[in-house]
């Protein structure tokens, strides 16, 4: 299976959402985002390891030649891809995390899943490192490619003349596939078999052509950058790690301006029941202006969730929809039910014992 991630669109998304919602206040919360599938109990520590090493070197040479990264660049990478996943071990709950720092080789390019290490190995590496498991990158690749057009665009001058302007855009895309294994020494199996392919595209533009491509990043720290995404991707997706996720709250409402703007910089101290007091008045006394009682009523949803009580907040946001026709509310109905949702399945993937 593979994953592909876009980062610019992304990032693109995240502008969009903070421009179109300017005009609201942001809560900040942490929550805990449950794996893919649930771990073993018995397994409470993890050992990482790089098995992705080529095991005929001059292969990944020769192809750097050809594709342009620069010698040691794949492996930097791949250190970077052991410090995303152990970032993301080191946030969560469910296991603890202990970065190895062993090298193997795996496939002769490196690019291939090769066979599974025998188990002898993994428990040999377990009993070294008082791990229960085992994760390892088994293959890693990457590549870079770079390409350049002349663009042209229009000028009109004061006195009516048009003036053609030239300049250059550059565009390197750095892709890196990695593949994942999770050994079990106690049942013997691997549970955990994965492949991604992400990428990140990078954009210069300049007067000349050469200027382009010198103003683009470089390979290594792009390919670097992907990397740690990529490891700490998988290490969200075999454990429940927190996350920090953002919420919308309105400062303002007419004829509750006052209240509004004490309510809101109360919420933004922390101070959320004295501001949710604030907010359940509105909502009680604003019965002729539903627009301001729709907002009270959507805040009161957020200090719910910021308080942990995910029941509530589904209250609150369904009377801001139902009663009050809060079409914000709708979308943030279903942002609890997943919430809940992925409350019940994290909770089920812990270690009862841990």
């Amino acid at each position: 299976m593979a994953s592909r991630v876009h980062l610019k669109t992304v990032l693109f998304s995240m502008l969009l959402f903070f421009t179109l919602t300017g005009c609201m206040k942001t809560a900040h919360l942490t929550v805990l985002q449950p794996a893919q599938f649930k771990v073993p109990d018995h397994i409470a520590k993890i050992a990482v390891i790089d098995r992705s090493k080529p095991s005929n070197g001059w292969l990944n040479v020769l192809e750097g030649l050809f594709t342009g990264e620069a010698i040691g660049q794949d492996r930097q990478s791949r250190q970077e891809a052991v410090a995303g996943l152990t970032d993301a071990l080191q946030r969560t709950p469910r296991f603890r995390v202990v970065t190895t720092g062993l090298e193997m080789a795996g496939s002769k390019a490196g690019d291939g899943m090769p066979a599974l290490l025998p188990w002898q190995e993994i428990e040999r590496i377990c009993a070294d490192y008082a791990a229960d498991a085992v994760v390892a990158i088994e293959s890693f690749d990457s590549d870079n490619s770079t390409m350049t057009r002349q663009r042209s665009s229009k000028k009109k001058n004061k006195d009516g003349t048009t003036t053609t302007l030239i300049d250059y855009l550059a565009e390197m895309r750095t892709g890196v596939r990695m593949g994942w294994r999770f050994y079990d020494p106690a049942s013997k199996m691997v549970f955990d078999e994965f492949v991604t392919e992400d990428f990140l595209k990078n954009e210069a533009i300049a007067d000349t052509e050469r200027k382009a491509v010198a103003n683009l990043p470089s390979q290594i720290s792009v390919t670097r950058k992907v990397a740690f995404i990529v490891g700490r991707e998988y290490g969200m997706r075999i454990a429940p790690v927190y996350i920090q996720v953002n919420r919308q709250y309105y400062p303002k409402a007419k004829g509750f301006k006052t209240q509004m703007e004490q309510a809101a910089r109360l919420a933004q101290d922390g101070k959320w029941d004295r501001a949710a007091d604030i907010w359940k008045k509105i909502e009680a006394t604003a019965k002729d202006n539903p627009k301001a009682a729709g907002r009270a009523a959507y805040n009161m949803a957020v200090m719910a969730e910021v308080n942990g009580n995910l029941d509530i907040a589904q209250e609150w946001a369904e009377k801001a929809w139902n009663q009050y026709g809060k079409k914000k509310a709708r979308s943030y109905i279903e942002v609890i039910r997943q919430r809940q949702s992925d409350a019940k399945k994290a909770e089920y993937q812990m270690n009862k014992k841990v």
